[in-house]
């Protein structure tokens, strides 16, 4: 397979401005918007599935259409996992996560294409489920990426749900 460009960028600029690429503005979204656009996301994920060739990298240096969904849901189980770590920990510190080492690790394109989007839907609808369970008293609690970035469970949301926005971007530019 061939090698991926390792996206080095610190995305969490999000947080403070608007995407200059993809153009989404994350800064106001709530938990609730999050979880009222997960199910038209998933719907636009899995149409991205039936693509001829989806598995297919077009570009050596860029992840294939099903890759992107594959890592979508891999990463709504990153963020579950630190939405849990924050919940049950004081300023827990994040384990990394190399993106492009666990599609690689992952093999997301092995997988069928039913099984990508059972893997999108699942992770999506524990990660929309997870946020329904979190109590508005609690959104201020504190994690920690090991770059020193913190988070609350509010900006850890609105990070995760730009790159969910920003990957349908990137399927469509």
């Amino acid at each position: 397979m061939s090698q991926i460009v390792p996206d080095d960028k610190d995305w969490t600029f999000v947080l403070h401005e608007v995407c200059p690429e993809c153009g989404v503005d994350v800064r106001t979204l709530s938990v609730q918007e999050t979880v009222a656009q997960v199910p038209q996301v998933v719907k636009r994920y899995q149409s991205v599935l039936e693509r001829p060739g989806a598995a297919t990298r077009r570009n050596p240096a860029r992840w294939s259409d099903q890759e992107y969904v594959v890592h979508v849901a891999e990463m709504l189980e990153v963020m579950l996992g630190r939405l849990d770590l924050m919940l049950e920990q004081a300023d827990p510190g994040f384990p990394n996560w190399d993106q492009d080492v666990a599609a690689e690790q992952g093999h997301y394109n092995t997988l069928s294409p039913e099984q990508a989007s059972q893997k999108l839907r699942a992770a999506a609808e524990a990660y929309a489920a997870k946020l329904e369970s979190i109590s508005p008293e609690k959104y201020t609690r504190r994690g920690i990426r090991s770059n020193g970035a913190a988070f609350t469970v509010e900006t850890l949301n609105q990070y995760a749900w730009h790159d969910v926005v920003h990957h349908l971007w990137d399927l469509d530019a």
